[in-house]
């Protein structure tokens, strides 16, 4: 904003008129100062000369604001200050007080549109009092003419000053007002790169992710599946060939080799791409289902339990589903426990109950078990099962771990293998009669 074109009006320069609205409580204080200076003029210098001048002023005044601050006409600030000024030094020259004078002087700066404008008005306006008050000065001497000259520099120093301070202090709200918004634009573009950025980071890391994932697995399971199809053709051959069943037997054994190391890279690369599980969070949320919706009080202590590989805890939480499941339909059984623990090497998991129990020796129907075992195998495990008819169940599944898959936890020590606790059998799974 140039300081030409700078005024002290309320809300802003007269030029910009799209900055806010403006209405009659528009620089609201001018108002009290000007019906202020218009009331104590009666009351000091009353008189009918006095009151109709006073209410001219106000008129004048009023007009002045509708036609500059709410209108915005043409030369209307120059005609009002003219008008203004006229008054104000009648009110001086009738009521012998320069009360109207001191808002005269504030009204230059705020109905012209320009600081140079303000000091003109102001600077004519001081020539005019001093003009106005010599006469009576002269039969004073020097003395009175000295006061009259101080009275009229004195009021345009006064109001030439304080505009100034005002306006340089505008003008400093205004460059700051421009550049707090010249730093929010760019603080939003920076805001718009980094988001553009991070999209790009992520698409980079994506697309190197997928590459490296590629690549894998044309190293690993690509090579496996290679290897098998090689052997397979090389059986079908040897059987062609009627080279017996020892080529073809050996060739197999070899198939199985392959196979199991492709299952376990297969696993080793899904369980990089899996979230943490949260085991002892899952399996607090698991006793409390349980024991909501049968009634069965079910305790789970994981005190000594610490994270380990995403892929041992999805082994040991299929290893708890299978065993609550079997609770629920065949143990018969009033309370549960459940023990998830790490010792030294290895991930203990406990689960027992006081139910019916049965006979370990009788072989199941079931692949219940079966497929909890084998699953504990394939990764290293084992499971082990402690029962007896009207004894209840206990089941304790073993996992190694690595001592780097978290901190080692506090050890629990484990169920009794004679405690009661799971009953194990799914319902496919039942004893068989002997």
């Amino acid at each position: 904003m140039p300081a030409e074109s700078r005024t002290l009006i309320a809300g802003g320069n007269l030029d910009a008129r799209g900055s806010s609205p403006r209405t009659w409580a528009t620089n609201w204080p001018l108002h009290l100062v000007v019906a202020g200076t218009a009331l104590l003029g009666l009351v000091v210098s009353p008189g009918p000369l006095t009151a109709l001048l006073v209410l001219l002023w106000l008129a004048v005044y009023a007009a002045a604001h509708w036609a500059v601050v709410l209108r915005g006409l043409p030369g209307a600030g120059a005609v009002s200050v003219t008008a203004l000024g006229a008054i104000a030094l009648a009110l001086e020259v009738v009521s012998h007080q320069g009360l109207h004078l001191f808002a005269a002087f504030m009204l230059m700066w705020v109905l012209l549109s320009s600081y140079r404008a303000g000091l003109a008005a102001t600077l004519v306006l001081a020539t005019g009092l001093m003009l106005v008050l010599l006469p009576a000065a002269l039969d004073g001497g020097a003395a009175d003419i000295a006061v009259v000259l101080a009275s009229g520099i004195g009021s345009a120093l006064f109001s030439i000053l304080m505009a100034s301070w005002i306006w340089q202090t505008e003008r400093l709200s205004h460059e700051r007002r421009e550049l707090a918004e010249e730093l929010a634009t760019t603080v939003g573009r920076l805001e718009d790169t980094r988001t553009e950025l991070l999209a790009l980071e992520h698409r980079r890391g994506a697309e190197e992710e997928a590459t490296r994932f590629a690549a894998e697995i044309h190293d690993t399971l690509a090579q496996s599946f290679t290897s098998i199809t090689m052997l397979s053709q090389a059986a079908r051959q040897a059987d062609a060939a009627g080279q017996g069943d020892a080529a073809p037997a050996s060739l197999l054994e070899q198939i199985e080799e392959v196979s199991r190391e492709g299952l376990a890279q297969s696993r080793a690369l899904i369980s990089r791409t899996q979230p943490p599980l949260d085991l002892a969070g899952t399996l607090d949320r698991l006793s409390s289902d349980l024991e909501g919706r049968t009634g069965v009080r079910t305790r789970l202590d994981a005190t000594g339990w610490s994270s380990v590989a995403t892929r041992t805890e999805v082994v040991l939480l299929r290893t708890v589903q299978e065993a609550l499941r079997n609770i629920e339909h065949h143990a018969d059984a009033s309370s549960v426990r459940i023990r998830l623990s790490r010792e030294n090497a290895e991930a203990l998991l406990e689960v027992a109950d006081d139910g019916t129990g049965f006979d370990t020796d009788l072989p199941t129907a079931g692949y219940g078990l079966v497929g909890m075992r084998s699953r504990l195998e394939a990764e290293g495990g084992a499971l082990h099962l402690s029962s007896s008819r009207g004894a209840g169940t206990t089941l304790r599944a073993t996992l190694p771990v690595d001592a780097k898959d978290g901190p080692m936890g506090e050890t629990v020590h484990p169920i009794d293998d004679d405690a009661a606790t799971v009953s194990f059998p799914s319902p496919s799974e039942a004893p068989r009669a002997q």
